[in-house]
């Protein structure tokens, strides 16, 4: 553990300078100039979301209003004995504390505000992973980082427009990324624990622990923390009552709810009839051979694991998973969108990465929220409705380029222009440090 928090450090920079370490600039500013920044960026924030507030889609109509109410009506605490809702207990939990906290407040705003909280934390764990890199007290690019998250148009639309709240389950995502990068691994994979707990979709980032753990940067004994929080956060339920089976069961039967290959998403599978439906599993089986060959290949290699390849394979890992396995609803690139802007802040020549996941993943949200019978707020007409099919391609073509890069971070030896006598270890950690940044 301290060894690796050594390397960490080292990877990070050394001490702070006033420029920041080689190759690295820490743009500095005035305190209060930071201040007004956050205030400002902060506000804009708020404006945006406070915007959306009234608008109300079909998620919130036949879903999460009725269990707000069912909650409401069953005593509160005492609901989470039942099975009224197809989602994991935690965000029911969160429900009920805010039901109960704020027993005036409308379903609608309650159940928006805990998603926009929500986004204010994921802004908060961008902003200290970014600034693990940027150490320099007075650096404003994690504060630039953090409020690029809180703008970014799927945050905002995803929690204010939608009603969804996949910023929570992604806030405890970028806290495992952030904790994995400080080199405290008990913390991350409980983090990693409570993000699961909330949402099945957390698998997305669990190539990058198979990658650390081949590398000896994890040990298998640190998984046990999943299982550990995981039962934990359901235990509140089962002292309310609800059987321990039923409650295991959960993410399984949320797995088997839809009978598409896409689930307007898109991914390899939107070119595929649902008249095949019945031949899904074999999707789960290349999505499966896909991660083995990524564990595979970073086994393989001698380049060090810095602090970058951590940030860069967990980009790769959220973007990769969903696009690969199939039963993948709209808003999955959700983690890939908020992560991907780490890695930009981290190594900036990947930023197209942020926006290039960004615009696909805006122009997937039209196809749910400009249709008139879901977004009772009206359509949206000022953004085309991109055929899937067609927007398939964009992502991958993206994994296509950063399936290059990352055989070339690991194999930098490949590289014609490195020194036929250059230690690759040595090679790879300069090129991260001095034209990564």
């Amino acid at each position: 553990m301290v060894k690796w928090r050594r390397i960490a450090n080292q990877q990070k920079g050394g001490s702070p300078s006033p420029t920041g370490t080689a190759g690295q600039t820490n743009m500095n500013c005035p305190r209060y100039l930071r201040h007004i920044l956050v205030v400002v960026g902060v506000l804009a924030g708020f404006a945006l979301r406070y915007a959306n507030l009234p608008n109300v889609t079909g998620d919130y109509y036949w879903y999460n209003s009725r269990w707000y109410a069912f909650i409401v009506e069953n005593g509160y605490f005492a609901a989470l004995a039942h099975n009224f809702a197809d989602h994991n207990v935690p965000y029911l939990y969160l429900l009920t504390a805010m039901a109960a906290l704020l027993p005036g407040l409308h379903s609608l705003v309650a159940i928006k505000t805990i998603s926009m909280l929500f986004d204010v934390a994921l802004a908060y764990f961008v902003y200290k992973c970014v600034e693990h890199k940027y150490h320099d007290s007075k650096s404003i690019v994690p504060i630039l980082a953090g409020l690029a998250t809180l703008l970014a148009p799927t945050v905002v639309l995803n929690s204010s427009a939608w009603g969804q709240w996949d910023s929570v389950y992604v806030t405890f995502l970028v806290a495992c990324l952030y904790f994995l990068l400080a080199g405290r691994h008990a913390m991350a994979l409980a983090a990693f624990a409570l993000a699961f707990s909330f949402k099945l979709q957390a698998v997305f980032m669990a190539p990058l622990f198979l990658c650390l753990i081949t590398r000896g940067r994890l040990r298998w004994g640190h998984l046990a923390w999943v299982p550990l929080v995981y039962l934990g956060t359901l235990a509140p339920a089962a002292l309310a009552g609800r059987p321990w089976g039923d409650l295991l069961s959960i993410h399984y039967r949320q797995a088997d709810v839809h009978t598409a290959w896409s689930m307007k998403f898109p991914n390899l599978y939107v070119w595929i009839p649902d008249i095949y439906y019945d031949w899904w599993p074999l999707g789960v089986v290349f999505g499966g051979c896909v991660v083995a060959l990524l564990v595979a290949v970073v086994y393989k290699s001698t380049a060090h694991v810095t602090v970058e390849l951590i940030v860069f394979l967990a980009t790769y890992s959220v973007l990769v998973v969903p696009y690969m396995l199939p039963k993948m609803h709209d808003r999955y690139f959700f983690p890939a969108d908020v992560i991907a802007i780490v890695l930009a802040f981290y190594l900036p020549r990947y930023w197209y990465v942020p926006v290039v996941i960004g615009i696909v993943s805006v122009l997937t949200y039209v196809h749910y929220l400009g249709h008139p019978y879901r977004y009772f707020g009206g359509d949206l007409p000022i953004i085309p409705l991109v055929p899937l099919e067609l927007l398939a391609v964009v992502p991958a073509m993206l994994i296509v380029a950063l399936s290059r890069e990352l055989y070339m971070k690991l194999y930098p030896k490949s590289q014609t222009l490195a020194p036929a006598s250059a230690n690759p270890r040595i090679t790879h950690t300069d090129n991260e440090t001095h034209h990564g940044v």
